[in-house]
């Protein structure tokens, strides 16, 4: 594949905290899909779509079909919805969510008998559905010791949703990604149909992020790396002890547990994950359960720039403890995640983008399908 430059030119963004973020040019992944971006200024090489001034409508793209829950799974309780701050982050400068109604603060318990929306598939098999998605949100980010409380809902807007290949998918995604609002983001997927297993061998197999521009006070952290990270090993299963393939000892079956590092060196940004997949999850999507593989990972982000235009020494070094559900029915959408910063490895500071930075949030998909599309 190859890699597409899209001119870019800078953009504003506010923060909750009030500081002002030009928020920068994303480029076209050479492993997932693209949105065209028309701007201008100087060519910056990057697959991630920042909003424009002008909303665009994502197309409308056909996601599976709703499968019957195969199997009793544990519950992902949505985060409570208490009030929504006085003060919320733009989270997509191109769709104005609807104000909730008196009755929308609290979901409703999940019920059992509703069927997910689509299994929980051991690969992603399928695309992603494009379209705006709502979810319930709680607790606060804070940038140089000031906080920030998420909305009482976000609004995540999926598009470019594709198979790219054989066995290869992916989409973007503006909005809230792992727990960082205002951050565009790009995700693939590759499943055991991608590459013929002939000779014997492993097959290709993952679901990972590919790209993503996290809005800091005084730029954009931008790590767009050669390889996507990976967030789900597949195909998924839940962590075991570690028993060979009797079919084939050379070759070791997943044990549920995964570790993975990425640098994006045109950025000067490093991203790595530890993670165990806990196995099947029902997360309530306010009263429909949505089927997914819940993911525990303790994810590193490090790195020397910040961007607006053109790049600015700035030190990034952030350590975040991340419990976060991959819908793979749902072309690897993440349906809830829980982030909390924890202390780094040196015992230094969590810092972003040069800013002092902390976060404890979690985000839960409210509905089962797209409020708008």
């Amino acid at each position: 594949m190859t890699r597409a430059l899209i001119p870019v030119r800078r953009l504003r963004r506010r923060l909750g905290c009030g500081a002002m973020v030009v928020v920068v040019p994303l480029l076209t992944s050479g492993c997932g899909p693209s949105v065209q971006v028309q701007l201008g200024m100087k060519n910056v090489p990057l697959n991630i779509a920042v909003g424009n001034d002008t909303a665009v409508k994502p197309p409308r793209q056909g996601g599976p079909a709703p499968a019957p829950v195969a199997e009793a799974l544990p519950a992902f309780a949505p985060p409570t919805i208490t009030s929504a701050p006085s003060t919320a982050p733009t989270i997509y400068t191109g769709f104005v969510p609807p104000a909730p109604s008196a009755s929308a603060d609290l979901c409703p318990a999940m019920d059992p008998t509703k069927p997910s929306p689509a299994a929980a598939t051991p690969e992603v098999d399928g695309t992603a559905v494009d379209g705006v998605w709502k979810f319930a949100s709680t607790g606060a980010y804070s940038f140089n010791g000031v906080a920030t409380s998420m909305p009482t809902y976000n609004f995540r807007v999926v598009s470019g949703a594709a198979q790219t290949g054989q066995g290869q998918f992916g989409f973007t995604q503006q909005g809230v990604a792992l727990g960082f609002v205002n951050a565009p983001s790009t995700y693939v997927a590759s499943n055991s149909t991608s590459a013929p297993a002939n000779p014997v061998a492993a097959p290709t197999s993952f679901f990972g992020l590919s790209g993503i521009a996290i809005s800091t006070p005084s730029g954009a952290v931008i790590f767009q790396p050669p390889k996507p990270l990976t967030l789900l090993s597949t195909p998924a299963q839940a962590y075991g002890p570690y028993q060979p393939d009797p079919n084939n000892p050379a070759i070791p079956n997943s044990t549920g547990q995964w570790s993975d590092a990425q640098t994006d060196a045109q950025h000067g940004t490093t991203m790595s994950i530890q993670a165990t997949d806990l196995g099947h999850v029902r997360v309530n999507a306010c009263g429909t359960p949505v089927d997914a593989w819940q993911v525990q990972a303790t994810i590193t982000i490090t790195g020397s720039e910040v961007w607006t235009v053109t790049p600015s020494p700035a030190k990034t070094d952030v350590t975040l403890s991340v419990t976060y559900a991959v819908a793979t029915g749902l072309g690897g959408m993440i349906v809830a995640e829980k982030v909390q910063t924890q202390p780094n490895a040196d015992s230094t500071p969590a810092t972003l983008g040069g800013a002092s930075y902390s976060t404890s949030t979690a985000s839960t998909i409210a509905s089962p399908k797209p409020e708008a599309s």
